[in-house]
């Protein structure tokens, strides 16, 4: 008992550690950790699912309808014989032909459910990037908690030097006030900038849903192996790629032709719904009924004749030996309708809209594209620019440092050196998670898996 007392105690012990101990590597595992976590969008992904599934089995509108009719009457009349009838009778009805108007609800149906698939699937890619974005925020906090704890690290070292030479007589008191004054200033942007990582932290472990309580740790080196690459000279393939996938594209496209289909099937006129009706009826005063009746009923319907919409009705009834009765009939209704060439030409005009909007869709569509490329590689040449001016400040500060020992510099001279040099490092920390951003949104609207873009442009 001891024993397996012991092993269940360590059992328990990993579980704890487990679910209190998080580490990303990469933000794909933190994404793929927040929609695991995700119950929205499991419950999203099913319905989505079910869409698609309802959609491609949803052929009712092409199958007969069935319907049965019993009945049974009984009636008692004074001085006479009591009379009971019972019948029975069912009826089979299908649409034949309807000039194609059915499939097309049916295809457009089918597309529509799949294009809210790639809503999902597009939103499902904006909550990655969202996530992805706190990764990073979260990441470059850190790293800025580095870069100036390490500025506040050297600045203590220099403050201590400047307390023992005034102590000594070799500095004047106001430079040390100076300075210290400086370094208080270091003091507390860096300990901002630790409350703001964890504020990050949390907002972080909300968005993926991870207990505020757990160890999260990043080991990602993604800020120091940043690529450089260029968009500007793809953007016509980037272009033909997100137009060619674009889910709202297509659905400005499906509601165009759907639009004109739509007024094509109302002004062909000579073309009927031709409707088909087969029945067998029963009739006694007894059970079993015998003697069965057959029927079978065309009817042609021109509905899209609007100022005089027709009806013809075949009917026709069996015996089990012959044809027994028929039965023709046709109406015609004339409706006074003034306004009939008005709107028609409204219709024209709605028509002439959507592919206005479409167009206008498309351009706004390509005007975001070409902005985020503009905006991606002249962050780019930002980032670029702020990593070469840290060497140069780099080989300055050695120079700088030799010239404060030997007396030359002052040390608030050389501490501002060092802030310039924290807020490039910071800088180029900025540059390089907007350039992150931007081609995340470049890669939702071609559909991409984050970090595939550079390599189908290559």
């Amino acid at each position: 008992m001891k024993i397996l007392f012991f092993v269940l105690c360590v059992f328990y012990s990993f579980r704890m550690l487990s679910a209190h101990d998080v580490l990303f590597s990469s933000p794909n595992e933190a994404v793929n950790f927040a929609v695991q976590n995700s119950q929205i969008y499991r419950l999203q992904n099913q319905r989505v699912l079910l869409n698609l599934q309802e959609a491609k089995y949803g052929i009712q509108d092409f199958l007969p309808t069935l319907s049965f009719t019993l009945s049974e009457s009984d009636s008692t009349t004074l001085l006479a014989g009591d009379t009971r009838t019972k019948s029975f009778q069912a009826n089979i009805s299908m649409e034949v032909f309807d000039g194609g108007r059915k499939k097309f609800a049916y295809d457009v149906n089918r597309l529509s459910s799949m294009y809210a698939y790639h809503d999902y699937e597009s939103s499902l890619m904006d909550f990655r990037s969202q996530i992805i974005y706190l990764y990073y925020q979260y990441l470059m906090q850190k790293q800025m908690v580095v870069i100036k704890n390490d500025l506040a690290s050297t600045a203590k070292n220099q403050l201590d030097i400047i307390e023992r030479e005034v102590a000594i007589g070799i500095t004047l008191e106001t430079d040390y006030l100076e300075y210290l004054i400086s370094y208080i200033q270091i003091e507390n942007d860096r300990d901002q900038s630790m409350r703001d990582m964890n504020m990050l932290e949390r907002r972080f472990k909300a968005a993926i849903e991870l207990s505020a309580e757990a160890n999260l740790t990043i080991a990602d080196n993604y800020l120091r192996e940043f690529t450089y690459f260029y968009y500007e000279p793809y953007t016509d393939f980037i272009w033909a790629i997100i137009k060619n996938n674009s889910t709202e594209i297509k659905k400005q496209n499906l509601s165009l032709e759907y639009a004109r289909q739509q007024l094509a099937f109302s002004r062909r006129w000579y073309v009927p719904a031709i409707s088909v009706q087969g029945g067998i009826a029963f009739s006694g005063e007894s059970y079993p009924l015998t003697e069965p009746k057959y029927s079978l009923r065309i009817m042609f319907d021109f509905s899209n004749a609007g100022l005089f919409p027709l009806n013809i009705t075949n009917n026709y009834g069996f015996d089990r030996n012959r044809l027994v009765s028929v039965n023709n009939s046709a109406s015609v209704r004339m409706e006074p309708i003034p306004t009939y060439g008005v709107r028609r030409k409204v219709a024209d005009i709605n028509l002439l809209e959507n592919n206005v909007q479409r167009i206008q869709t498309e351009k706004n569509i390509f005007e975001s594209v070409y902005d985020l490329i503009i905006s991606h590689d002249n962050t780019m040449r930002f980032a670029d620019a702020a990593e070469r001016t840290i060497l140069v400040m780099e080989r300055r500060l050695e120079f700088s440092r030799r010239e404060v020992d030997q007396g030359v510099k002052k040390r608030i001279d050389y501490l501002q050196e060092l802030i310039t040099m924290s807020q490039t490092k910071i800088a180029l920390l900025e540059y390089q998670t907007q350039v992150a951003s931007y081609e995340r949104s470049l890669e939702i609207l071609a559909g991409f898996p984050f970090g595939e873009l550079q390599n189908v442009c290559k």
